[in-house]
């Protein structure tokens, strides 16, 4: 990490953008080999800090000793390195980032390193992101297959809901949720709704699903419903919006109608509306 235990005041002011955008991320390298063995985010001297408390470490816990080891993987190979008359690397990688863009940069470097290189890093935790995965991995996990209508395994009626950006939403379902406490960032809450369901239709249905119109009606979502547990309000031009109660959990459901990463892209919407029936 060459001799330097901080940096200046005039490097750290260039490191920051703004008040927004002060984060980097940063790779720590073993002068031996010349590989990368840490990568990390951080702002101001963070960067040091690794170097430091290994050498606390080293102080406390007499690795000097070849018969001390340290658990710690990451203090481990510093203090090898120390020990070996050697100083750590330290490179900023990237610089003047959003922290958000700092944990999306530290999780591309942590995959492309241990993915492409075939490197071992000492990081505990594998970036604050998705991991790497071959593009069949990743089509197995967030694909899904297109089914018929009439394959749906029930004959009790369903509705249907338009959720366009589900795949964006959080997906908690442990509260409940009414017409007064709606949370439009929840799948749940948004699946349940508040809908205008025809009087015919109100009494007969006992699945509500919800499907990503956008990706070719996936269906996101799935509850056992029941009318005489549905809230219902009446708009001032006489039709009535119900907003229903799940009875069930969605992956239990999805099973239960054999729909779990189905999508129905023949199914229709009426213009303009956001239901449409099943069965």
């Amino acid at each position: 990490m060459s001799k330097i235990v901080r940096f200046s005041t005039s490097t750290l002011k260039m490191l920051q953008q703004d008040e927004n955008h002060i984060f980097y991320v940063y790779c720590l390298v073993d002068p031996r080999t010349q590989q990368p063995f840490y990568i990390g985010k951080g702002k101001g001297n963070r960067i040091f800090a690794h170097k430091q408390a290994a050498k606390s470490t080293f102080r406390k816990s007499g690795l000097f000793d070849d018969n001390e080891t340290i658990s710690h993987l990451k203090m481990n190979q510093i203090n090898e390195i120390i020990k070996a008359g050697y100083d750590v690397l330290g490179y900023i990688v990237s610089h003047s980032l959003t922290e958000r863009e700092a944990f999306a940069s530290e999780n591309v470097l942590i995959n492309y390193i241990k993915l492409v290189q075939k490197i071992p890093l000492t990081n505990i935790i594998n970036g604050h992101g998705a991991s790497a995965m071959l593009v069949e991995e990743i089509e197995e996990r967030f694909g899904y297959s297109p089914m018929d209508v009439q394959e749906i395994a029930t004959d009790e009626l369903i509705l249907a809901v338009k959720i366009t950006d589900a795949f964006r939403l959080e997906k908690d379902e442990s509260r409940e949720y009414t017409f007064y406490n709606r949370d439009d960032a929840n799948l749940k809450s948004r699946t349940l709704g508040n809908w205008v369901i025809g009087r015919d239709k109100i009494q007969r249905i006992k699945y509500i699903i919800g499907v990503n119109t956008g990706a070719d009606n996936a269906i996101v979502s799935a509850y056992e419903v029941s009318a005489d547990k549905a809230e219902k309000y009446l708009q001032e031009n006489g039709r009535t919006r119900y907003s229903f109660t799940a009875l069930s959990k969605t992956q239990e459901t999805m099973a239960k109608l054999d729909v779990h990463q189905r999508s129905i892209p023949k199914l229709r919407f009426g213009r303009g509306s956001a239901t449409s029936y099943i069965n």
